[in-house]
């Protein structure tokens, strides 16, 4: 099968998150976790173990989050999505977030869509089509309008494969760069003791 371009509209649901109208009030006995910033890791992930907990007596389909839901942060410098990577029961995305999920019947795995939304060729359309002026945003028409390049499975595959180890490689490049400034720091610190 050839590489093929499509929109992300024509490939994927997307849909914006809950608008609260009032904060957030914590409900410890609640019925539903809110997906909000701090639950987006550094690792394009979602963590729902910070998530607030709501009562929400009635959840439309439409908020909640599933596993492979790709979450796209729609404001600020930041334009990259990240991945709903575990199985959860009532977990809804809140407002300004755009929550991304792959028609069914495509043979296209999240996991590649997250690395294509965060790679250098979608992150150029995004920056080329940001709007305001004290926060920039990523308008829903914009991103439902991104130009996708959709390979084969197996190329699809072979793309997450690398990305994750080079991820991996990166995160282990950083803890040999802390250790050796801890060992650099103990034994000059060494040399200066009586």
């Amino acid at each position: 099968m050839k590489n093929y371009t499509c929109l992300l509209k024509e490939i994927a649901d997307i849909r914006t998150g809950y608008s609260f109208r009032a904060k957030i009030q914590p409900d410890f006995t609640g019925n539903t976790l809110v997906v909000q910033l701090k639950e987006l890791s550094e690792k394009n992930t979602i963590d729902i173990s910070t998530a607030v907990k709501i009562a929400m007596p009635e959840i439309s389909e439409n908020y909640l989050l599933k596993k492979g839901d790709l979450v796209f942060r729609s404001r600020g410098m930041d334009s990259t999505a990240a991945i709903m990577n575990i199985d959860a029961d009532n977990v809804i995305l809140s407002a300004p977030f755009q929550r991304i999920r792959i028609n069914t019947s495509l043979e296209m795995i999240p996991e590649y869509l997250l690395w294509y939304i965060n790679s250098k060729e979608a992150q150029t359309y995004f920056t080329t089509n940001k709007t305001g002026t004290s926060v920039s945003m990523i308008s829903t028409a914009v991103l439902a309008d991104l130009p996708v390049v959709v390979p084969s499975l197996e190329i699809q595959k072979q793309i997450i494969e690398i990305n994750t180890l080079a991820l991996k490689e990166i995160e282990l490049q950083e803890e040999l760069i802390k250790k050796k400034k801890l060992l650099t720091e103990t034994i000059l610190l060494n040399v200066i003791r009586p």
